[in-house]
């Protein structure tokens, strides 16, 4: 509305609009149900143990929330997010060796990444031993205007004293040292079973100790303590083992610095968290919110300042989530999973390209997965939004109750002992492998979809060349971490003196082998645990294909089923696509003829295929009058031919069980079972 040069807003009557409650809308809700369970229908079970209601209003209480800014942080360390500090995108660099490093990290730098992240691997991926090797690494990198995470082996002390002689040698001062090398001992031993040097844990916080005494006296801004979830969601632990074991990891850190003359404030500045960001995405956002919070309350109680509670937390998407198997999904998940960790607000961010499961990810894979967080930043706009997913009362209870989840893992750890004795028990791991057991179960069943994996497989999918030894171009084996005889440095548990060794071509197997030593271990011998697998959800799956896949190789055909379709298309379709959906994800495929007029003829014709199992596709009703006329007559023509019904017809199973059905394809059935039963029919 126009008034002289002012304009003002019009007139807004919401009379109409009466607002409803809660018992109205339910009312409306199980009307549209037409007789379906209303809980059954609108709540959802998650395998963490969380019940996601269909609807959350102003009556659904939840925890009071400061702004962000204000301790305890649930809606962000600063006060205008992104707006104040941008969201670095820390993308890992897949590669060999350190000429590979080198190249890529220089090409990637002018095409949108803002942080150097470095990821040693010494059985498979990236080594560094060597001074000479860090020295080929990060040439020509502005390590002064950027920041630099590296994330070690065993070798804490040994991996910084040489990133530092590379750094000090390019003439840059270390007061301004930005990043870290986010030394996690504990989780390297969740990863690996044990730590290389063979001594209790103690030898490795002394590492920790005097990596972190040296930033605080030279580079303030320079993190040396890492804590990872990422051993623990890798192996298919739920949102809540993953935070509550990092919680657990991150106190019993805090207590060994503080046993080595390092105060709560100086240890919990100089950590940094690593957390993986699974599927689903508010589930996700309220993680890392409850992480955020949770970690400064622990802080605070511990005696730290408000200021020092603030986390310092990096994301990754799922490892757990990809799938070999139509990889271009991975596109999707990628993205989803980093929407989630933006929203949540997170500090840096690494997505991982969509081949990172099949190969060593190319230039290609590794601009999408880049360019992903840069869209939904820049494009998107979510640096301009301070917490978009505050004050929505489902995000706000969720925190809230993913909140009561972590905590109670967290107590379950502590009280036990800490981190190391629930490891050493091998409670985390039985907990984990449970979710990971149940997570697989519910795959099986098709309850947790995959897509292009156990629904909607693309059986002409053209897969990704995998250029010879691009899966693991790197040699197996720790070397001279294992080789008893050669000579070790005489090294002090300083920089400065393991700076000199690194200068004099010790590697870092071998100083770490030192300083393990000489240690003064008074933990009770060497840290041994179960390890977790690195595992994805895709793997049965992807095994079952594997099979097809071989079975085409050798014999240039698809192995097949033959559909005895029954009657008119309105009769059998419904059931006959779902069938055909559902073998895909075997690598099946199908005979799919038009619908038969007698049991009869659909015997023979099943019987003439060729094909070893055949499944009857019709209705409830007519299923009565045609199954064992059918299985009659195949058993006169092709008697060792395996029957299956698409359906579940629960007051005729077992008479059509006596009749020769031997299994049933419906939306119950466990999927990864039946399929592996009619492949082994088959003979795959």
């Amino acid at each position: 509305m126009q008034k002289g040069n002012k304009t003002t807003d019009p007139e807004i009557d919401f009379g109409e609009f009466a607002p409803a409650t809660y018992a109205e809308w339910r009312e409306a809700a199980v009307a549209a149900l037409k007789g379906a369970d209303f809980d059954k229908k609108l709540f959802t079970k998650l395998v963490e143990g969380i019940t996601l209601h269909p609807i959350y209003n102003k009556w659904d209480e939840h925890s009071p929330v400061m702004p962000a800014g204000q301790f305890p942080y649930r809606r962000g360390t600063r006060a205008l997010g992104y707006v104040e500090k941008p969201c670095e995108i820390a993308q890992s660099i897949p590669a060999s060796t350190p000429e590979d490093f080198n190249s890529k990290i220089l090409h990637d730098l002018e095409r949108g990444l803002t942080a150097v992240n470095v990821q040693l691997n010494c059985k498979c991926g990236l080594k560094l031993r060597k001074q000479a090797a860090w020295d080929t690494a990060l040439k020509g990198l502005p390590l002064d205007k950027l920041p630099v995470y590296i994330t070690p082996g065993s070798c804490g002390l040994g991996t910084l004293s040489m990133f530092l002689n590379t750094y000090k040698s390019a003439g840059f001062d270390t007061a301004g040292l930005r990043g870290g090398v986010l030394y996690d001992p504990v989780g390297k031993a969740v990863m690996k079973g044990s730590l290389c040097g063979g001594k209790g844990i103690c030898a490795y916080y002394d590492q920790m100790a005097a990596m972190t005494k040296w930033a605080i006296a030279n580079a303030p801004a320079f993190q040396t303590i890492g804590v990872s979830g990422l051993p623990y969601a890798d192996s298919g632990a739920s949102a809540f083992e993953e935070a509550g074991a990092m919680l657990a990891t991150a106190v019993a850190y805090l207590r060994a610095m503080e046993e080595r003359g390092i105060s709560v404030d100086e240890a919990a500045a100089h950590m940094r968290f690593t957390v993986s960001i699974g599927a689903n995405l508010f589930l996700e956002v309220a993680k890392i919110r409850a992480l955020r919070e949770l970690w400064a309350l622990i802080v605070k109680e511990c005696g730290g300042s408000e200021e020092s509670a603030k986390i310092s937390l990096h994301a990754r998407t799922s490892f757990w989530t990809l799938s070999k198997v139509d990889p271009w999904v991975n596109l999707l998940r990628g993205s989803a999973q980093a929407f989630s960790a933006i929203m949540g607000g997170v500090d840096s961010i690494d997505v991982l390209p969509f081949d990172a499961a099949v190969r060593m990810p190319d230039e290609f894979s590794r601009r999408i997965a880049r360019n992903c967080p840069l869209i939904l930043l820049g494009e998107c706009n979510l640096d301009k939004v301070v917490d978009p997913a505050g004050g929505s009362w489902y995000i706000e209870n969720l925190t809230d109750e993913v909140s009561r989840k972590i905590w109670d893992v967290f107590q379950g750890i502590e009280k036990e002992g800490g981190i190391i004795k629930a490891l050493q028990s091998g409670s985390i791991q039985k907990s984990v492998n449970a979710t990971a057991a149940k997570r697989y179960e519910m795959a099986d069943q098709r309850r947790q979809s995959i897509v292009g994996v156990n629904q909607y497989v693309n059986l002409v999918e053209k897969k990704l060349e995998v250029p010879e030894g691009s899966a693991c171009s790197a040699s197996k084996g720790h070397g001279c971490c294992k080789n008893a005889d050669v000579e070790l440095p005489d090294v002090k548990m300083c920089v400065d003196s393991v700076c000199k060794a690194a200068e004099e071509g010790f590697s870092t197997c071998l100083i770490n082998k030192a300083l393990t030593a000489g240690a003064d271990c008074k933990c009770g011998g060497p840290l041994e645990i179960e390890a977790l697998p690195k595992r994805r959800l895709a793997e049965r799956f992807e095994s079952l294909l594997a099979k097809a896949d071989a079975w085409v190789e050798e014999k240039g055909t698809r192995p097949m089923v033959f559909f005895a379709n029954m009657g008119p298309l309105r009769q059998h379709k419904a059931r006959a696509d779902f069938s055909r959906d559902f073998l895909r994800a075997g690598g099946l495929d199908v005979v799919y003829p038009s619908g038969f007029p007698t049991p009869e003829e659909a015997a023979r014709a099943a019987a003439e295929s060729g094909c070893a199992v055949c499944v009857i596709c019709s209705t409830d009703d007519t299923y009565p009058e045609i199954v064992p006329a059918f299985c009659k007559a195949l058993r006169e023509i092709k008697p060792d031919m395996m029957v299956a019904l698409a359906g579940y017809p629960a007051d005729h199973v077992e008479a059509f069980k006596e009749a020769g059905v031997d299994i049933f394809i419906h939306v119950r059935a466990n999927c990864y079972n039946t399929i592996e039963a009619i492949q082994n029919k088959i003979g795959l």
